[in-house]
């Protein structure tokens, strides 16, 4: 498979430098995602302490793809790095409404076989091959717009988390997801989903995301959400696959700050909220009535398009308190809510209180 640095079973992506030049193709705003990703998963960790029960993380990244056709128009690559209890599970749940493939990584080279029933069936074979026939031969590069790649931006959160945090796992499990998005999927198919950490609990498999931003202030306080990720959560939940919608919301209500207080600022953490909302069929046939928005470019996954929204009242979402509290208390309101148990609902005067003052 070739890369814009070339084949992938040549490419050196574990060296730090060449890291960096891979993740700086990518949006500023997704390398400071990944920094509050990591941060986040420190507390999705502790969930089993908190609970008490079996819980398993799979070991996989999972991608979504709108083809657009009549016939098995939804399509999902489940890259699995490690087999785990209740991977079978999740498959065959995905089945219930997407076509799904297998995908292992080997030696430069990511191959996929056709799942059926929770089995693969058939020949594996190389996932660009794969893709170029499923695509009607259908490629184009995909390249991120240079207005959206702050390098300031980037670097701070590479070299001031990144690259120290991962260290020697950096290219297993940083630059070589990356790769497998934008360099094996997205120059086939614009239509791509990824869904975050996804965990098995008993019978019942949840897709956890996490999301870094500040409310939307117009006659009352609102998150975006996707129109396209809406309803890709809304055939997950017909799957019985629900989903808990988390948001750090960022004390600065600016594009034009990152998510690096996060790491430096104390006094910072303990002005951001930790809000959340689950997902079901039930909630997301309601939000989907509500009147479609645009917003601008920038918040699209290549920075040159628009992208259609919906609006939550911040209202609806629970909290989960600060990210100044112990993992531990916010990994046990996760398990809360993951029980089918209420917590108390956002107040927006809250939110209001904990907004801080930009200096920029």
């Amino acid at each position: 498979m070739n890369t814009p640095w070339g084949p992938l079973s040549l490419l050196n992506y574990h060296d730090t430098e060449i890291a960096a030049e891979i993740l700086s193709s990518d949006k500023h705003t997704l390398l400071e995602g990944l920094v509050v990703e990591s941060l986040f998963d420190q507390i999705v960790e502790s969930i089993p302490e908190a609970t008490g029960n079996a819980i398993t993380q799979l070991d996989v990244d999972t991608v979504v793809v709108d083809t657009g056709r009549e016939k098995e128009r939804w399509l999902v690559f489940v890259w699995v790095r490690s087999k785990s209890e209740g991977l079978g599970r999740y498959f065959i749940a995905l089945e219930r409404c997407f076509v799904p493939y297998y995908v292992m990584y080997s030696e430069g080279r990511f191959d996929a076989v056709r799942v059926s029933k929770g089995r693969k069936v058939g020949k594996s074979r190389a996932l660009h091959e794969l893709m170029y026939e499923l695509s009607g031969g259908q490629m184009k590069p995909f390249e991120v717009a240079e207005a959206v790649r702050d390098k300031n931006r980037q670097k701070q959160a590479y070299w001031g988390y990144i690259s120290s945090h991962y260290g020697d796992y950096l290219g297993d499990r940083v630059v070589l997801p990356r790769i497998f998005i934008n360099c094996a999927i997205q120059p086939y198919f614009r239509n791509v989903w990824n869904l975050d950490r996804v965990l098995v609990v008993g019978e019942d498999v949840w897709v956890l995301e996490i999301k870094h931003k500040f409310p939307i202030d117009l006659y009352g306080l609102y998150f975006g959400i996707n129109e396209g990720e809406l309803s890709v959560l809304g055939m997950l939940a017909g799957a019985n696959i629900r989903c808990l919608h988390t948001v750090l919301v960022k004390p600065y209500w600016t594009t034009k700050i990152g998510s690096m207080y996060l790491l430096g600022d104390m006094k910072m953490r303990e002005r951001t909220a930790l809000v959340a909302i689950v997902l079901g069929e039930e909630i997301i046939a309601k939000i989907c009535k509500r009147p479609t928005y645009k917003s601008k470019n920038y918040t699209s996954a290549n920075g040159k398009s628009e992208v259609s929204y919906k609006c939550v009242q911040a209202v609806e979402f629970v909290s989960l308190g600060l990210f100044s509290d112990k993992a531990t208390d916010i990994a046990g309101r996760i398990a809360v809510l993951m029980k089918g148990n209420q917590l108390s609902p956002v107040n927006e005067a809250w939110l209001r209180r904990l907004r801080a003052v930009s200096k920029q």
